[in-house]
């Protein structure tokens, strides 16, 4: 499993600013209708005319360069079709969280340990475009191949990707003409002390002595272009596929000078092979001279690992693009785009496994839990309930900020307040049904209430908290199959 720095960690011990999005005193709970028609906020969207969306078939593939949490200011839209809950005000709740979460989590793209690629469909380059669809996928860069636990292409990583005894740290086995602890000399003496072998074995022309690394590999050498992908340190700078040090000027997926390919990881694609996220209803277009690429909704879903045994599944409903687009040299690139959406009730249920006391959660409770029951509610300013009908039963419930089925708002409260931890055990859809956690005779909870479902076997609770990210794309030269 890919590793993250915990990220969602630090970020759940800050407040954030802001308070209540409402305006002239309504809460949540009394704006119906979101200042949208009645019914669902995210209709099904037809997907436009053109070609289908063929996995490798595309065209332009580019790498997500730089992703980061929106600022609460930077979400969408004062009053335009974005504006989720009617309020004239923007839409990024956990936009509180942004200023602690984005180092972290921009430190776990430059150590190639989140990587998301994509692919344009049916794009007339250079021209606006009524029918774009694009696909996303999550990139395999480095890789360890000999299963020594060492990463080759991050700082500090493998020097040899096809011999699990040569890794950071290893003993130097001194007559085996090989770099083993990965320092860029092979059988030095000491640290710091080259070998004074001057013979050359592979031919390079290069000695152990004149800086030769691996003296039975004629591609290994100081000077040596270093070779993306082959798992080997070909210029003797200590690490295999990267030069540069902490910013890499060789084998960098996010290169505009040199284009990488990346290799697509399978857990990208459903059982039928089809891209698990995709758009297939975007548009460019031309004001200005700035070309616009606009998109969604649809579903953005990213899997992002934060320890050996938590995942956070930041699962987006409703997930609308906007961004600029360029085009240098013939190869097309993003910027200043944002992702923005909802993140539902029942996906923060299913996250579990934090230990943050501080945010009211614990490895037995939920995201949920924490959000509407729990003290991080207070630090993105959740509203609190103010139906009578709720409150007067429960009078501690939060609701989302995003009416996402149009029935009005759901509220997730606590039947009883002095449990430890504090948790969400009661959830009541916008219609007024009152669902409870299921336990089994031991008390133990079966069901909990966020997971419900309604008569037609769909998801009940689908409100949920509004979220912004903002990205930036650079150019692949390809994306292949792993």
């Amino acid at each position: 499993m890919r590793k993250l720095r915990p990220w969602v960690l630090c970020a759940l011990f800050v407040a954030a600013c802001g308070g209540d999005d409402s305006t002239d005193g309504e809460t949540a709970d009394d704006m119906t209708d979101n200042g949208t028609d009645a019914g669902e906020l995210f209709p099904d969207k037809p997907e436009c005319d053109g070609d289908p969306i063929t996995p490798f078939a595309g065209s332009q593939p580019q790498i997500m360069s730089s992703l980061a949490l929106a600022q609460r200011s930077e979400g969408y839209d004062l009053d335009g079709p974005r504006d989720l809950d009617g309020d004239n005000m923007v839409d990024n709740k956990l936009g509180g969280l942004a200023d602690v979460a984005n180092g972290p989590l921009e430190d776990s793209l430059n150590e190639y340990d989140l990587l998301i690629a994509l692919e344009l469909f049916d794009y007339d380059a250079g021209a606006e475009d009524t029918c774009v669809k694009f696909a996303l996928y999550l990139g395999s860069y480095k890789q360890d191949a000999d299963a020594d636990g060492e990463d080759t292409a991050v700082q500090g990583g493998d020097c040899n990707d096809a011999d699990a005894t040569i890794r950071p740290g290893a003993a130097e086995v001194v007559g085996n003409f090989k770099d083993d602890n990965c320092d860029g000399q092979a059988d030095e003496a000491a640290p710091g002390t080259p070998s004074t072998d001057t013979m050359d074995r592979d031919g390079d022309g290069v000695s152990m002595m004149a800086g030769d690394c691996d003296d039975t590999d004629n591609t290994v050498y100081e000077g040596a272009t270093e070779i993306c992908g082959d798992g080997k340190d070909n210029d003797c700078d200590g690490q295999g596929d990267r030069t540069g040090g902490a910013t890499a000027t060789a084998c960098s997926p996010f290169s505009l000078a040199t284009p990488a390919t990346m290799p697509i990881d399978p857990l990208s694609f459903d059982g039928t092979g089809k891209p698990l996220i995709s758009f297939d209803d975007g548009t460019i277009t031309t004001e200005a001279g700035v070309r616009t690429l606009n998109a969604g909704p649809s579903l953005f879903s990213v899997t992002l690992p934060i320890t050996n045994d938590v995942a956070l599944d930041l699962r987006i409903s409703g997930a609308t693009i906007e961004a600029k687009v360029t085009e240098v040299g013939g190869r097309f690139s993003i910027s200043e785009g944002i992702l923005g959406g909802v993140l539902d009730a029942k996906t923060a249920d299913t996250i579990r496994g934090l230990d943050i006391p501080i945010a009211g959660i614990t490895p037995e409770n939920s995201l949920l839990d924490g959000a509407f029951a729990g003290a991080l509610g207070d630090l993105i300013a959740l509203p609190e309930s103010r139906r009578m009908e709720v409150t007067s039963k429960y009078p501690n419930c939060r609701t989302p900020d995003v009416d996402v089925d149009g029935d009005g708002y759901e509220a997730f409260c606590e039947t009883n307040p002095a449990a430890d931890p504090r948790v969400v055990d009661a959830c009541i859809d916008g219609d007024g049904t009152e669902v409870l956690d299921l336990k089994n005779g031991a008390g133990m909870v079966t069901m909990h209430c966020a997971l419900a479902k309604d008569d037609a076997g769909k998801d009940r609770f689908v409100d949920g908290i509004s979220v912004a990210l903002k990205f930036a794309t650079a150019p692949l030269q390809a994306i292949e199959q792993p």
